[in-house]
């Protein structure tokens, strides 16, 4: 559908331009801080607490306002403004120009998106719909809906059900350079504390084996005679403790690196991404299930 819009977009653009061209008059480019002006309504609480709704609501209002789209103005934005305004003709501010203090209001309100949700409780998961409605065509023109287990991980998703509730693109995904440098050190540090590790129980079994060449039993003692001074074996004993320390450090070490690097890895969006698109016929479901 996407790929759709762009299309028409791009072939009306097309036919502008050749009328322009013919007619000799410049083509008249908007300016780049024209936006569609969105007003956001509150999210409607069904089975929530009132608290929980709105703070969806302002999670909502701070992420479309964030990817700079539209020019988002929502409820609690009109009522700060009608509170102002309020103010001003008690005051007496308005009585010069009255005119321009009703004007003020009125252009607030005067959005052609309009933007409405609903939170509610499904068993023990939480579900956010988000649907924009077109006011000069008066037809819908997404809708999006998520679930999920708690409140906060619904709050992490309000991003992407904002986008596809708006039709615009999604936002780009978290970055995963550091958690996956950091398994990637810990599987390095794994795998160097594993080679020492083999090392050392190599290096460990040669020196048995030329101590004892007949191997040692339960019932009998090793009596063949050192082919080097005691002191060597005694260094060489204490370097394979170092360095079976050393190697257990590093093999610790990398899987706490490599669990560190998973929790910090951000969890993808793995939701429904379900939408009603609007057609000739009526509505039919767009997206895609995990």
């Amino acid at each position: 559908m996407r790929r759709a819009l762009l299309l028409s977009v791009w072939l009306g653009s097309s036919w502008a331009l050749a009328q322009t061209a013919q007619s000799g008059a410049p083509a008249a480019v908007p300016a780049a801080t024209d936006k569609p002006r969105l007003f956001i309504t509150a999210v409607v609480a069904q089975g929530v607490a009132s608290e929980e709704a709105a703070a969806i609501s302002d999670a909502v209002v701070s992420a479309l306002a964030g990817r700079g789209l539209f020019e988002v103005v929502s409820t609690r934005d009109m009522q700060t403004l009608l509170g102002t305004e309020r103010q001003k003709q008690l005051l007496g501010l308005c009585e010069r120009d009255a005119a321009a203090c009703d004007s003020t209001a009125a252009e607030a309100v005067t959005a052609r998106f309009l933007l409405s949700g609903q939170l509610s409780k499904v068993g023990n998961a939480y579900q956010l719909s988000l649907q924009m409605l077109d006011t000069q065509k008066g037809q819908p023109v997404a809708r999006s809906m998520r679930l999920a287990a708690d409140l906060k991980a619904l709050a992490a998703l309000v991003p992407y059900v904002a986008a596809e509730a708006t039709g615009s693109p999604l936002p780009p995904p978290p970055s995963r350079v550091l958690p996956i440098s950091v398994i990637a050190a810990g599987a390095a540090a794994f795998l160097a504390g594993a080679v020492l590790g083999l090392q050392a129980l190599s290096r460990e079994s040669v020196l048995t084996d030329e101590l004892c060449p007949e191997g040692v039993t339960a019932l009998t003692r090793c009596t063949a005679l050192s082919l080097r001074p005691r002191s060597y074996y005694l260094e060489q004993n204490a370097a394979l403790g170092t360095q079976k320390s050393l190697s257990l450090g590093l093999l610790v070490g990398g899987a706490a690196l490599s669990a560190l690097g998973l929790w910090l890895m951000p969890s993808s969006d793995a939701s429904p991404r379900v939408a009603l698109a609007p057609s000739t016929n009526g509505l039919f479901v767009v997206g895609w299930w995990p």
